[in-house]
C-alpha cells in the first residue's frame, strides 16, 4: 500500500497540468492545420504587393564575354555591357484587374485562417470540455456507487428484520451492481477524453492533466442572426470568390485592349574589360494592337463570365445555409442555458425530496418501490444536470464557430 501511495504521488506530481489559457497557447503555436493557414494567407498578402510591381519600370543589367570568327574586333574576345530599362504605360486594364485578384485572394485566405482559428478553437473547447465532464462523471459515480451501497445495506437491515421482501433486497442488489458497472464506464470515457484532449493539444496523453475552468459569456440579449452571419468566414469567402471571378472576367477582357510600352537601353562594347568604347543607346515606344488570336480570347472571357455567375449563385445558397446554421445554432445556445437552470433546480428539489424519503423510508413510512423510484429520479437528475453543463459549453462554442469566432488568437 505504501508502494502504491508513493507511485501515485510520484505520477501525479509529474503531471503536467494544463490551465485553458495553457491549452489555448499550445493549440495555436502547435496545430499544423492553423499554421498551414497562417502561411497561406502570408503568402496572399505577399502576392498583393508584388501585384502593385506592375506599375514601376524594371532595370537590367547585363555583362557578356565572346569569340567571333571571324573577328570582327580583333583576336581579343569582345566585351559587353548593357543596362536596359522599361515601362508599361497601358496594358488593357489589366494591372488593376490583377490587383483586384491578388486582394480577393487575399480575402479568401483570411477568411480560410479565421473559419479555421473558429474551427480549432471548437475542438479545443469540446476536447476540454469532455475532459472536465469525464472528471466530474467519474466523481458522481463515485458517490451513486456510495449511496446505491448505503441503500443497499439499509435493504439488506429491512429484509434481515422481516420487514422487506426479497424481491426489493434483489432489486437493491442489482441497482448497486449496476452503479459498479457505471463507474467502469466512466473510467474508460476519462481515458478517451484524455486521449482526445492530448491529440488536439500535441501532447503526451500520459503526463497531462487540467485544471480551471472555460470562460463562458451569455448571448445577447434580441441578437438576429441576419446582422450576423455578414461578419461570418463563410459569407466573406464566397463574397471573395465573386470579387475574384469579376476581376478574372476583367483581365480576360484586357486581352482585346492594346499595350504600349516605353524601353530604353545604353550598352558598350570592344576588347577590353570592362568595356568602354562603342557605346550605343536605344529608346523606344511600342504599341501592340491584338488583332486575331483565333477566339481564343472570346472563349476566354465568355468562361470566366460563366464562372462570374456560378460565383454570385453559390453566394446566394451559402448565405441561406449559413443563416440558417447560424440560426439554429443560436437557439441551442440560448436553449442550453435554459435547460442547464432548470436541471439544476430540479436537482436541488430532487435531492431534498430523496432525503425526506430516505429518512420515511427508515421509518418504515414509506414503501420500498416509491422509494426507488425517488432515489432513482434524483440519480437521473444527478447525470442530466452534469450533461447540461457539457451541452451548455459546446453549444456556446458550435455559436461561437458558426460566426468564426473563438479563442485561439
Amino acid at each position: 500500500m505504501l508502494l502504491s501511495l508513493f507511485a501515485s504521488f510520484i505520477l501525479s506530481a509529474s503531471a503536467r497540468t494544463l490551465s485553458y489559457s495553457d491549452c489555448i497557447d499550445l493549440v495555436s503555436k502547435n496545430n499544423p492545420e492553423l499554421l498551414a493557414a497562417r502561411s497561406n494567407y502570408e503568402s496572399s498578402d505577399q502576392l498583393v504587393k508584388s501585384a502593385y510591381s506592375t506599375f514601376l519600370p524594371t532595370l537590367s543589367a547585363s555583362l557578356g564575354a565572346s569569340n567571333n570568327t571571324p573577328a570582327t574586333y580583333g583576336s581579343n574576345p569582345l566585351y559587353s555591357s548593357a543596362l536596359t530599362a522599361s515601362y508599361n504605360l497601358f496594358s488593357g486594364l489589366k494591372d488593376q484587374a490583377r490587383i483586384k485578384q491578388a486582394e480577393s485572394n487575399r480575402k479568401i485566405a483570411k477568411a480560410n485562417l479565421d473559419s479555421i482559428r473558429a474551427k480549432v478553437g471548437f475542438s479545443l473547447r469540446k476536447a476540454f470540455a469532455q475532459f472536465q465532464y469525464a472528471r466530474e462523471n467519474i466523481n458522481l459515480t463515485e458517490n451513486i456507487r456510495d449511496r446505491r451501497f448505503q441503500n443497499d445495506r439499509l435493504v439488506r437491515a429491512q429484509y434481515e428484520s422481516g420487514r422487506e421482501n426479497q424481491g426489493s433486497y434483489l432489486v437493491s442488489k442489482s441497482l448497486y451492481e449496476q452503479s459498479l458497472f457505471d463507474q467502469r464506464v466512466a473510467k474508460d470515457q476519462s481515458v478517451l477524453a484524455i486521449q482526445q484532449l492530448a491529440h488536439v493539444l500535441g501532447e503526451d496523453e500520459q503526463d497531462l492533466e487540467i485544471k480551471g475552468e472555460i470562460p463562458q459569456t451569455t448571448p445577447p440579449e434580441n441578437v438576429r442572426a441576419e446582422t450576423l452571419f455578414l461578419t461570418t468566414p463563410a459569407h466573406r469567402l464566397q463574397e471573395a470568390e465573386v470579387e475574384l471571378s469579376e476581376s478574372n472576367s476583367k483581365v480576360a477582357l484586357g486581352a482585346y485592349f492594346p499595350s504600349l510600352d516605353l524601353a530604353g537601353s545604353v550598352s558598350q562594347k570592344d576588347n577590353h574589360f570592362f568595356p568602354e568604347a562603342n557605346q550605343q543607346w536605344s529608346l523606344g515606344l511600342t504599341l501592340t494592337i491584338p488583332l486575331f488570336s483565333g477566339f481564343k480570347s472570346y472563349r476566354d472571357y465568355q468562361s470566366t463570365r460563366s464562372l462570374e455567375s456560378a460565383a454570385r449563385s453559390n453566394l446566394i445558397t451559402a448565405d441561406f445555409d449559413l443563416l440558417s446554421e447560424l440560426r439554429q445554432n443560436l437557439f441551442n445556445y440560448q436553449e442550453s442555458i435554459e435547460k442547464l437552470k432548470v436541471d439544476l433546480n430540479s436537482l436541488n428539489a430532487a435531492t431534498i425530496r430523496a432525503k425526506i424519503a430516505r429518512m420515511r423510508y427508515n421509518s418504515g413510512l414509506l414503501e420500498f418501490e416509491q422509494w426507488d423510484i425517488i432515489e432513482t429520479d434524483l440519480i437521473s437528475r444527478q447525470k442530466a444536470a452534469l450533461a447540461s453543463k457539457l451541452d451548455r459549453i459546446i453549444a456556446e462554442s458550435a455559436y461561437l464557430q458558426s460566426q468564426g469566432l473563438g479563442d485561439i488568437p
